[in-house]
């Protein structure tokens, strides 16, 4: 078995080397052709016969196999954590009594992301013969990713023809960015009545009913709407809205990195953790949130209890950051259109003199706001110092700003030693200077 690093290359030498098998044939062809005119006799018509019997006979045993042959593919869960670990099974069986030389595995360049030896392969099978082959694959990105074979293609005896088998179903995994414990958050007082405040927990206000549904797992039982639901037979409960129900506006910069590697996943990973912990604990308080990225668009998704926070969690875990418009200008958007929030979270990656011009702007229109990046751009000689200079300007504007550092994620019996020193994953948030 022979593995094999870039699929591209692969394809281009295999028609390079199927060009060159056709020309020698053709070259064959004609000697036999030409032995067999000018001299005639048993032997050199023999010889003829047989140098076109043979592509006959090659593809009768390309059939053959191929429809003996079997592939089948599993892993263990299709769902993960951040951190967790994923098996992949892959079986090829030749059912048949015929050798098999040349087949050749192609592998999704995807699933080589988090794990190196899930490359393509050339491989022969022996009659009658099963080779199984275990992946173990530690998952240190979060993110959608195909895995396992892209397609398989067996080649005749003479490299001439080819047939290619693809899997039934694609096989893909969900990597979901890790949920970060936050003991405590300081949001503003401003927002939350003092009874509240006390308690740690808010309840949805109780003056205006702005909609009536059916009772769902969580909802607290002084929002039934206790007249209505025996009429009906069915619990319901109501959504209303006082003067302190604001939303959170939470803005995610998914701007294109310059250089899609290793330590710009890291990043973004980084961030979308403390995004995610961050909208869970406002929920888990019945602090509305709404999530504002630009995606081909404009995007808002709104949620109010900890029970819709299962769906931004979902859309989380598998979005991109591949955006090239100007996040800046979308700002000016969502601030502009809020009517119903007065303090704003802002998460970009990386955070340039644009954003920040934006963050003073933001301010200045009377949100409070909060500000989360990983990496502060024009300040890669010393960041610590650059932040914390930061910090002293942001703070006496009473902008709070924090700054997330990767942490090493160690997986245990994880087989995969470079990926897990170069790797730094989690989030450690620290406070500017106050």
């Amino acid at each position: 078995m022979t593995q094999l690093d870039d699929d591209q290359s692969l394809l281009t030498r295999e028609k390079a080397n199927r060009k060159r098998n056709i020309i020698r044939y053709c070259g064959v062809l004609f000697a036999s052709l030409t032995y067999a005119y000018f001299f005639g006799g048993l032997f050199p018509y023999t010889l003829l016969y047989l140098t076109l019997s043979l592509p006959i006979m090659s593809l009768i045993h390309l059939i053959i196999t191929c429809a003996l042959f079997r592939m089948t593919e599993r892993l263990n869960e299709r769902t993960f954590v951040k951190g967790e670990c994923a098996c992949y099974y892959l079986v090829l069986q030749n059912s048949s009594f015929l050798y098999m030389p040349y087949i050749t595995v192609h592998m999704y360049m995807e699933g080589q992301i988090i794990c190196k030896s899930l490359k393509s392969m050339r491989l022969a099978m022996a009659p009658f013969r099963t080779r199984e082959f275990k992946y173990e694959m530690p998952l240190f990105f979060r993110g959608r990713y195909d895995i396992g074979v892209k397609r398989i293609q067996i080649h005749d005896l003479f490299g001439i023809f080819h047939y290619t088998l693809y899997p039934y179903e694609k096989k893909n995994i969900l990597v979901k960015p890790r949920i970060l414990d936050i003991l405590f958050k300081n949001v503003p007082v401003a927002r939350i009545s003092e009874g509240e405040l006390t308690s740690g927990f808010k309840e949805t206000g109780n003056d205006e009913i702005m909609d009536i549904r059916e009772y769902a797992y969580g909802d607290s039982f002084r929002k039934i709407h206790w007249k209505l639901s025996s009429k009906l037979n069915k619990t319901l409960v109501k959504e209303t809205r006082n003067e302190l129900d604001n939303d959170v506006v939470v803005l995610l910069n998914l701007q294109k990195p310059e250089v899609m590697d290793e330590d710009a996943l890291l990043k973004e990973d980084c961030l979308i953790e403390e995004l995610i912990s961050n909208i869970n604990y406002l929920l888990k308080r019945n602090v509305p949130v709404k999530l504002c990225f630009y995606r081909y668009g404009p995007m808002v998704l709104r949620a109010t209890t900890p029970i819709e926070f299962q769906s931004l969690y979902q859309m989380v875990s598998e979005v991109k950051f591949n955006q090239t418009d100007d996040f800046a200008q979308a700002i000016e958007y969502f601030t502009d259109t809020e009517t119903n929030g007065n303090l704003v979270y802002l998460f970009s990656v990386n955070l340039d003199g644009e954003l920040i011009s934006k963050a003073f702007h933001i301010k200045n229109k009377g949100f409070d706001l909060e500000l989360y990046y990983v990496n502060l751009v024009g300040a890669e000689d010393d960041q610590t110092q650059a932040s914390n200079d930061l910090a002293d300007v942001l703070l006496k504007n009473d902008i709070r700003a924090f700054k997330l550092e990767p942490s090493i994620i160690h997986i245990e019996g994880s087989q995969q030693e470079v990926v897990t020193e170069t790797v730094k994953v989690g989030v450690r948030a620290y406070e500017a200077k106050i």
